[in-house]
């Protein structure tokens, strides 16, 4: 009997340590302060950091890549380079054209919008709205004015 008792007293006081313990262990612990991660990566700029309007237009770029295209006008066999940049709606892109490409198409230089139509057609506009050019595609990765008669032009897109 002395021994059952000795037994259940050993049992009892390893269970209240055990309680002790557990109640001391599961007190809020004092909070460590949070810091930052010391890690620095290239890819995300500091806070401070402005992005220019180059990073802008490489990041439009990104989401939208550009596509280059020659521009060709048989009649005077004159020849300049376009780009359709960004979207800047679902149907609507940037459009920039050098100084060069007057003497390709008066007014060219002035494009701002190349907008793409449900039929396929494409209309590239100044920044007040007006059309400049209105094009159908043609074969493969090409396009043709449709909207003067006169204008030898095609847009063939360059890989």
């Amino acid at each position: 009997m002395k021994s059952s008792l000795a037994i259940v007293a050993t049992v009892l006081l390893c269970a209240g340590i055990s309680a002790v313990g557990l109640s001391i262990w599961a007190l809020p612990q004092r909070a460590e302060r949070m810091a930052a991660d010391p890690i620095v990566l290239g890819t995300i700029p500091p806070a401070s950091h402005a992005p220019s309007a180059l990073a802008a237009r490489l990041h439009a770029a990104s989401v939208s890549p550009p596509a280059l295209f020659s521009v060709s006008n048989f009649t005077r066999k004159t020849v300049c380079l376009v780009e359709r940049g960004a979207a800047l709606t679902s149907r609507s892109r940037d459009f920039f054209a050098p100084p060069d490409c007057e003497e390709v198409w008066p007014g060219l230089a002035r494009a701002t919008t190349w907008t793409q139509h449900a039929d396929g057609s494409v209309t590239i506009s100044d920044p007040g709205g007006a059309t400049l050019l209105t094009l159908v595609r043609g074969r493969h990765f090409s396009y043709e004015v449709t909207d003067n008669p006169g204008a030898d032009l095609a847009l063939l897109m360059l890989p």
